[in-house]
């Protein structure tokens, strides 16, 4: 079984030598990629190094990350950048004046509003 704290430590500090800081993200722990959705894995909405939350489900993981990211005003990943600005956009329904949608993104979006 990983050691969720230590591997946040270490994320953190991998990310912090690239100049960036670890942002809220999702940690699916399982011993079998194709439990993933099944019971016998434990979701985890991340925040910072020492901050993390078991959840119920992967949704209720996601949820947490993308409101709390919102909430507190921190940058999406880079990596995920244009998953997490689509879910703001698309399936909660939250824009703001600080927003970099990506222009892919904004491709999809006018897409699922012209139909």
């Amino acid at each position: 079984m990983i050691d969720l704290a230590g591997h946040l430590k270490a994320k953190s500090e991998s990310l912090g030598k690239k100049g960036l800081k670890l942002q809220p993200h999702v940690v699916v722990l399982t011993d079998q990629l194709q439990n993933v959705g099944c019971v016998t894995a434990s979701y985890y909405a991340c925040m910072h190094s020492g901050t993390y939350y078991c959840t119920a489900s992967l949704l209720e993981a996601v949820d947490i990350c993308l409101k709390s990211a919102f909430v507190f005003g921190v940058m999406y990943p880079p990596a995920s950048h244009s998953c997490w600005s689509f879910l703001q956009r698309a399936v909660y329904g939250i824009s703001s004046k600080y927003d970099r949608i990506p222009s892919r993104v904004s491709e999809l979006l006018t897409d699922i509003h012209s139909q």
